[in-house]
């Protein structure tokens, strides 16, 4: 017989989502540094910042997904490999961007084949009906913690 405060834990949703999180993460991490020699949160900057971007280091932070001594030091790694750049903000003198340059740009196009392929091969294991209900949920479970927070 399972011990029961153990069988409580594995139903908490944070613990089931920190798990899936480090399983997730491993495995695209292996995958980024094997097929492109960058770690994943290079990969994440890479991401977003193509994505989305150009960020200050605090935005690209927020959007990447990372703390922001782990972006600042994922951006001075590509600053240095030539991947990215900072520019001044248009807006804010005092805000420095980040942003791709044009290698940057060619690995971004190499970056989200990779993500995007992970992504759906952990959703492999559920049906059209499955991963939609599970989107639906999540989005609400975010909206609603997003809300908590304002």
């Amino acid at each position: 017989m399972k011990d029961s405060a153990k069988a409580g834990l594995e139903q908490f949703l944070t613990y089931r989502l920190h798990v899936l999180n480090k399983l997730s993460e491993r495995g695209v991490s292996e995958r980024f540094r094997a097929r492109l020699g960058v770690s994943l949160p290079e990969a994440r900057v890479i991401a977003s910042v193509g994505s989305f971007g150009p960020f200050s280091i605090m935005d690209l932070a927020r959007h990447a997904n990372l703390d922001k001594s782990q972006a600042s030091r994922a951006a001075e790694a590509m600053i240095r490999q030539g991947l990215v750049q900072r520019q001044p903000s248009a807006e804010d003198g005092r805000v420095v961007l980040i942003s791709l340059t044009p290698d940057g740009r060619a690995l971004y196009r190499k970056v989200m084949p990779i993500a995007r392929k992970w992504n759906d091969d952990m959703f492999d294991c559920l049906d059209e009906q499955e991963k939609a209900a599970f989107g639906h949920a999540l989005d609400k479970i975010i909206e609603t913690m997003t809300a908590q927070e304002e």
